[in-house]
């Protein structure tokens, strides 16, 4: 194939003619460009807030004292409830101590499944048992002073009794205990700063005092 001939420049220089190769590479860069620019594009929109609101992050959620102390305090003192409760679950002679036993046991676990769940929400992963508790609703207590709570050499009496003495050590151990749950418990339904805890603690509440009222039928009939 002959070759082209030079084309001449209006300036009188010769010059060849624009091949097939340069509107290729045109056409790569603006590919590049555009390229680059979604890229570009791309990031921005992954991490500058938008019109609604910030990137959508895993949220950190702010730990009320009130709301945390008490999620805290009342797991422990649940804990002693179902031990009491079981306890009576094996030895008690009548059904209306059994029956109320189970239901002790049942609904007391289901509520320290949602307390923890909601200090792990918060990450809180870990109590010192050993630690001052109450300090969240201005009274500062000792672990093992906390109202309701029953000694350990009680539980250990509990844990030995037989027959009758069996119903009647826990309907007395544990119309204490309700007690003290239901002074924190009010505490929390009326000063905690969220509504899961605030609704929980004054349904707790209104259990306990009802179960109260059973327990006192109890040891009364």
């Amino acid at each position: 194939m002959a070759a082209r001939p030079p084309v001449s420049d209006p300036s009188g220089a010769s010059r060849r003619p624009v091949g097939p190769a340069r509107p290729l590479l045109l056409l790569v860069a603006a590919l590049v460009v555009l390229l680059v620019a979604a890229a570009v594009g791309y990031r921005v929109g992954r991490s500058a807030p938008s019109a609604d609101g910030p990137p959508s992050v895993p949220s950190t959620l702010k730990a009320q004292p009130v709301d945390v102390g008490f999620a805290m305090d009342m797991i422990d003192h649940h804990d002693q409830a179902v031990q009491m409760a079981l306890l009576a679950l094996n030895g008690a002679t009548t059904q209306p101590v059994r029956s109320l036993a189970t239901s002790i046991v049942a609904d007391q676990r289901r509520e320290m499944g949602i307390l923890d769940q909601f200090l792990r929400d918060r990450g809180v992963t870990s109590v010192d048992r050993g630690r001052i508790v109450m300090a969240w609703m201005g009274e500062p207590t000792p672990h093992d002073q906390m109202p309701g709570l029953a000694t350990t050499a009680q539980i250990v009496a509990l844990t030995n009794a037989t027959g009758p003495e069996v119903d009647r050590m826990f309907i007395d151990l544990m119309l204490e205990h309700h007690r003290g749950g239901v002074h924190m418990a009010e505490y929390a339904a009326e000063h905690a700063e969220s509504q899961e805890i605030r609704d929980l603690a004054a349904r707790m509440a209104t259990a306990q005092n009802h179960e109260i009222t059973d327990l006192t039928q109890l040891r009364e009939g």
